[in-house]
């Protein structure tokens, strides 16, 4: 089974956090436009004005939460039906289990108790601790399941044979056995552990960290597309039989929601084309944008499995078009459970 979700705290959160976020997103230094250029929150202001006022409405909110909510529900019952054993989720890290001293292009997690970090989630280029200049969010640390010091369970063997697979394909991976607090897995990876389990840390899962975000050394388009055909080279040669859910981790566009680079990344899923992702413009998949290119290894990976259905939800969270284009998705039938 292959799962795509957008992990934003919109996605973990209720209608009044995505007011507190949008507070947020007018001192963030992570803002390109629609082109693909750095913009202050005022460079972007003064270029759209008030272009999205109608969307940024407590009323409009309401309705799309209720979208968002319906379809992380859809996955997480399509996912606990399908009785998987192992997820293997491809995320980024925003400098919650590495730094900017240390950024490898791309690790496995190989330990078999996963930790994850209890560290304010603050992407850099965020002013202070996330949550703290508009009342905290704990609904959004809860939700990414980062409120606490949590360990739920790794699946080791099944790591360290993606670890030697993928060399054996050519590719440099990061092997990393623990992590010393505060470090810790991140939102990307415990989005999948609150909202996608029966209950979190009933399935063990294996996360394979692509450095999406941070230059010098971010994976290109091609190249995730390539470890997306490596990964499943990879899971299909393990000696146990397990039921294995691939999940993509984040996107679609944001902090600038841009529907036009979203519907260019849906489209050739939907038209059963996966690898017309690699026509996207690589100059726009750079800041929140770049989790797209998790989206490709995932392609990669189900290239031969039909999609079964998505779900697009544009929120523009402030009257000047700042926000995420959420999207959610699934590749594959959903197998008989196990009598």
């Amino acid at each position: 089974m292959g799962v795509a979700m957008s992990h934003g705290p919109m996605v973990v959160a209720e209608v009044p956090t995505w007011f507190k976020i949008a507070q947020l997103d007018r001192k963030s230094t992570l803002l390109r436009d629609t082109a693909g250029k750095p913009v202050t929150y005022e460079e972007l202001e003064k270029a759209t004005g008030n272009r999205y006022a109608e969307h940024a409405t407590e009323e409009h909110f309401l309705s799309q939460r209720e979208q968002v909510k319906a379809s992380v529900q859809r996955l997480k019952q399509e996912v606990v039906a399908a009785e998987i054993d192992v997820f293997v989720v491809i995320g980024d890290d925003q400098y919650e289990l590495f730094d900017y001293d240390n950024t490898p292009a791309l690790a496995v997690y190989s330990g078999a108790e996963l930790e994850f970090t209890q560290k304010e989630h603050t992407p850099a280029g965020r002013r202070g601790r996330l949550g703290e200049e508009v009342g905290g969010l704990d609904d959004v640390r809860r939700g990414y399941g980062v409120d606490q010091r949590h360990r739920w369970p790794g699946h080791q063997p099944l790591a360290l044979h993606m670890i030697g697979g993928l060399l054996e394909r050519h590719f440099d991976v990061t092997a990393v056995t623990s992590a010393p607090e505060p470090n810790g897995l991140g939102h990307a990876f415990g989005v999948v552990e609150v909202q996608l389990m029966k209950t979190p840390g009933a399935t063990p899962l294996v996360p394979l960290i692509v450095n999406t975000y941070w230059p010098p050394n971010q994976v290109t388009p091609a190249r995730c597309w390539d470890l997306g055909i490596a990964l499943r080279e990879v899971i299909d040669s393990y000696p146990e039989d397990l039921r294995v859910a691939v999940v993509a981790s984040g996107g679609l566009s944001h902090f600038v929601t841009d529907e036009d680079l979203d519907m260019k990344t849906l489209e050739p899923l939907r038209a059963g084309n996966p690898k017309g992702l690699l026509d996207l413009p690589i100059h726009l998949l750079n800041s929140g944008n770049s989790e797209v290119r998790n989206w490709i290894a995932l392609a990669a990976c189900c290239e031969d499995m039909s999609l079964a259905w998505d779900e697009y939800i544009p929120v523009y969270r402030t009257p000047s078009g700042t926000g995420c284009g959420m999207a959610f998705a699934r590749w594959g039938a959903i197998p008989d459970p196990v009598a």
